[in-house]
């Protein structure tokens, strides 16, 4: 009676475990699948398309200094019934690199009381010059300087651009790896414990007949319980990173949760000189301070130039009607002015200028500070890879060993020379070491995702910004 309770205790609680069923294969994602995806669709990339739009539209803004303008100027008076006078001069301005504008109009003016230096023919007057800075402005000026620092501004939200790419891609590859690694833990869960189920089941038909000692089943049935509670906790991980996942994945047609990781079981040999010297050429930070670097130069420059007294020279030649534009007099048609500005103490313009020197020292400064930085996590994250291969290729050696002890271990049990307790010793080491090498595996490919990161390259894994 005792032993029909026990088979029917056993019984029960062989068939009390839950059933854990696989994810709808619906294909699977490869680490660059999954980049591409997040490239294409994620709110965050889309802006990072949106920063290099804005650094055209930067470009296009400083341009417009040298755009032609068109310009109108009319004035008339009228005073107890008399005209006292008319003006009106219109004409075209085009500005050119050399801070030298080009200008033609015409002129027509009358009246009363019109001015003697507004006087001109009855069919009006034409003109034509040119303005040129000969002192400050000629070679460095606003214009010119802020068509250079349009363009720096240019680089500044593509580089940004790529920086916001860059530390998206680390989030996106923290999230595939925790994925995958709890996909590989299920399924490694799953395998084993089928296989432990039935050598319980055949270990309790065994009790059942004799053949085996009752506490061997009871030692059987707590090797289940415990790898299904194991598995429980390895379907929420699951569930838990999926969920993080679809965080990434904003492809409406898409689902996560019916797909699969992809990856191929190897380490790649990684060159630590290149990680190196592309870091230092175009390290997002660094590429943000020497563009930061460079304006100041331009405001240097501008500054220096300040220092030169200005000197504008103005030369209209003056045609007295449409038949006289083919007849050139300088000698006696034009109009000549010259305006000069010099400071006498230069105060303001020496302080600005010391100034500015002083904010390149502090971003030389930066510069250095920051190479060391990235130098160094470069060095860090290089080191942990490296190490990682290492441990790798040892846990896949262990695992090996672990292997031939359970197989060996079975074969005494079944011969009658071990104990279910050392099987399930044997095993419950194959499949801890089977889980930590999943998680090697994981880990290591989330340092090589930190150390593309630190060398700023990350985002190269799809190309960069389009």
């Amino acid at each position: 009676m005792r032993q029909l309770r026990l088979f029917i205790i056993l019984a029960l609680l062989s068939v009390a475990h839950l059933a854990w069923s696989q994810p709808a294969d619906g294909g699977w994602l490869s680490l660059e699948e999954f980049y591409e995806l997040v490239n294409k669709y994620h709110p965050i990339a889309r802006q990072a398309t949106l920063l290099n739009t804005r650094g055209s539209l930067a470009v296009n803004q400083a341009r417009g200094a040298f755009d032609p303008k068109l310009v109108s100027d009319f004035s008339r008076k009228n005073f107890d019934g008399k005209n006292y006078y008319d003006i009106w001069n219109t004409y075209v301005q085009v500005p050119t690199l050399l801070n030298v504008d080009l200008k033609a109009g015409y002129e027509r003016n009358k009246g009363l009381y019109l001015s003697p230096e507004n006087t001109v023919p009855m069919d009006g007057l034409y003109y034509a010059g040119v303005s040129v800075p000969v002192g400050q402005g000629l070679i460095r000026n606003e214009r010119t300087i802020g068509l250079q620092k349009g363009k720096y501004e240019a680089l500044a939200f593509e580089n940004e651009a790529n920086n916001v790419l860059n530390n998206l891609f680390l989030d996106a590859n923290y999230a595939y790896w925790w994925w995958y690694e709890n996909h590989k833990k299920r399924e490694a869960m799953q395998t084993n414990l089928r296989l432990i189920r039935q050598r319980f089941e055949g270990i309790r038909q065994g009790a059942i007949s004799g053949e085996n000692a009752t506490i061997d089943s009871v030692e059987m049935l707590i090797q289940v319980q415990q790898w299904t509670n194991e598995l429980r906790e390895a379907e929420l991980n699951l569930q838990n990173s999926t969920l993080l996942m679809q965080n990434f994945v904003w492809a409406d047609s898409l689902d996560v949760v019916a797909l699969r990781p992809f990856h191929q079981d190897s380490t790649i040999s990684q060159d630590l000189d290149s990680y190196l010297d592309w870091a230092l050429a175009n390290h997002p930070d660094l590429k943000k301070l020497n563009i930061e670097s460079s304006v100041l130069e331009l405001d240097r420059r501008l500054s220096s130039d300040q220092l030169k007294p200005v000197i504008d020279v103005n030369y209209n030649m003056l045609f007295a009607g449409q038949n006289d534009l083919e007849i050139a007099n300088y000698d006696n048609n034009y109009k000549l002015g010259v305006d000069f500005i010099f400071p006498l103490l230069l105060r303001k313009e020496r302080a600005k200028l010391k100034i500015v020197k002083i904010k390149q020292q502090e971003y030389d400064l930066k510069i250095t500070q920051k190479n060391r930085e990235v130098i160094n996590k470069i060095h860090q994250s290089y080191n942990k890879v490296y190490t990682l291969d290492d441990m790798i290729d040892q846990q896949r050696q262990i695992q090996v060993n672990y292997e031939r002890m359970l197989q060996a271990e079975l074969t005494k049990f079944e011969n009658g020379e071990s104990s279910i307790f050392l099987v399930n010793s044997r095993e419950n080491k194959k499949l801890l070491g089977q889980i930590k090498l999943i998680e090697l595996e994981a880990k290591y490919n989330r340092s090589l995702g930190e150390l593309k990161w630190a060398t700023g390259k990350l985002y190269e894994e799809i190309g960069g910004v389009e």
